[in-house]
């Protein structure tokens, strides 16, 4: 009675080892399947935060050949030009540095380092930080320099007030909407860098 006491314990105590392995291959299997699921979404996500940097900086490029051919055509003083020439093409040089670490963080988490990847989204994010705090005011500071010289250079300005009133209001109305826009892309990319943040916590915590 005894031995078969012993025995039936012995094979509840084997099979309870049994079930629990069992449980942690299922576990294993499901961290496993979580963690390669995040490493795609890190792929994905890092891979169109490229694209919309590609944007950006195409636009930046864009804006910079429309500007300066827009404050020549209308003799505007030479200060104003310089202004126009050195603030933009200091945002296609930083526009220029943002895509080229992107693309660095991009094959840092395809090659899985993702403390890299992360450290790399500190900078990104600090530089951004202060690429709001010297940019927003230096493109309101243009906008206020590009009408008045815009009023002041024009032959209709003396004549009419009205065009000074339109020069301004215009200005205004297109300032804001094209801030707009600029706030929607800026917003959108600073969401998938906290996603991909997000999913790199998640990873390093499992």
């Amino acid at each position: 009675m005894d031995n078969n006491t012993q025995n039936n314990a012995d094979l509840d105590l084997q099979m309870m080892r049994e079930q629990l392995m069992l449980l942690q291959e299922k576990l294993d299997e499901r961290i496993c399947f979580e963690e390669s699921m995040l490493r795609k979404a890190m792929k994905k996500n890092v891979a169109q935060l490229l694209q919309w940097e590609w944007m950006v900086l195409f636009l930046c490029i864009l804006v910079f050949f429309m500007a300066v051919s827009e404050v020549h055509q209308m003799h505007l003083g030479d200060g104003m030009q310089i202004f126009t020439v050195l603030f933009l093409g200091v945002m296609i040089c930083v526009q220029i540095w943002s895509v080229w670490f992107v693309a660095r963080k991009q094959k840092d988490v395809i090659s899985g380092n993702l403390l890299r990847a992360s450290q790399r989204i500190v900078v990104y994010k600090r530089a951004d930080r202060w690429c709001k705090r010297i940019f927003i005011p230096v493109v309101l500071v243009w906008v206020i320099c590009y009408l008045n010289e815009a009023v002041a250079h024009s032959p209709l300005a003396t004549a009419s007030a009205a065009y000074k009133i339109g020069v301004y209001v215009g200005g205004i109305i297109g300032a804001f909407v094209g801030g707009c826009f600029g706030w929607l892309f800026y917003r959108r990319m600073i969401s998938q860098v906290n996603e991909l943040e997000q999913q790199i916590k998640e990873i390093k915590r499992d």
